[in-house]
């Protein structure tokens, strides 16, 4: 049985292949290749989540892998769906009577920079706004739906593609990246009904989704998350 003597280097290993898996994304998108993006993608997302895991599970959490941790993060998930709408953007037609419009995808960059930098350098007990990797999703969803040339209609197609539309989701991934609005969170303190309701709810209606609508149900369930950790956000704002 292998020892591991530092076990502190196990969150930076999820870290890094993080990193990688958004390397390899950036290359499928130069090719746009939407589907094996999303792919290395979703690899993306899942060293992520390993990587916060394992660093409570063995109390490694230091400055050296948060500063760390938001560097693989700005490549995968601020850079990644920057080149995904502005590859959108290059998509349709009407674009060209708006010059450099496609330039406005960089701001989610930009704002990822911004929310990663303000999650830094405070210290919240929750997580406030939308996280890089959802947003990421988002839109990785959205590239795949108008490369899908078999079961998701043309008008569904063209509506993601307007460039008004576009612009759009960028001014809202922008705004709800750095918003104080208290997102829903899916830790399970316990798995009790009274407790954790509006999770399995979500949860419920989420699978229902994708059995029925498959890949169109992605952003449709990150909507709904934002719509509902919006209305709870003001509902307990006016409790209080």
């Amino acid at each position: 049985m292998i020892k591991i003597k530092n076990k502190k280097i196990i969150p930076n290993i999820f870290t890094f292949l993080n990193l990688f898996f958004g390397c390899i994304s950036i290359i499928f998108l130069q090719s746009k290749n939407f589907y094996n993006s999303a792919i290395a993608t979703l690899f993306s997302i899942i060293f992520d989540f390993l990587d916060g895991f394992f660093s409570r599970i063995i109390k490694s959490e230091n400055q050296f892998g948060k500063e760390l941790d938001s560097l693989a993060d700005m490549v995968s998930f601020g850079i990644v769906p920057s080149i995904i709408v502005f590859l959108l953007f290059k998509k349709n037609t009407i674009n060209q009577k708006i010059p450099c419009i496609e330039w406005f995808s960089f701001l989610i960059c930009i704002f990822s920079a911004w929310r990663l930098a303000k999650f830094n350098t405070t210290n919240p007990t929750y997580y406030r706004g939308l996280t890089t990797p959802v947003n990421t999703l988002f839109f990785s969803s959205l590239s795949i739906i108008v490369m899908n040339n078999t079961t998701t209609p043309v008008f569904i197609k063209n509506i993601i593609r307007h460039p008004i539309i576009i612009l759009f989701m960028i001014f809202f991934s922008c705004y709800f990246l750095i918003s104080k609005i208290s997102m829903i969170s899916f830790s399970f303190e316990d798995f009790s009904w009274k407790k954790n309701k509006i999770r399995y709810i979500f949860l419920l209606i989420s699978t229902f989704l994708l059995l029925t609508l498959h890949v169109v149900a992605l952003p449709c369930i990150i909507i709904i998350y934002i719509i509902t950790s919006v209305y709870f956000h003001r509902k307990n704002k006016k409790i209080h």
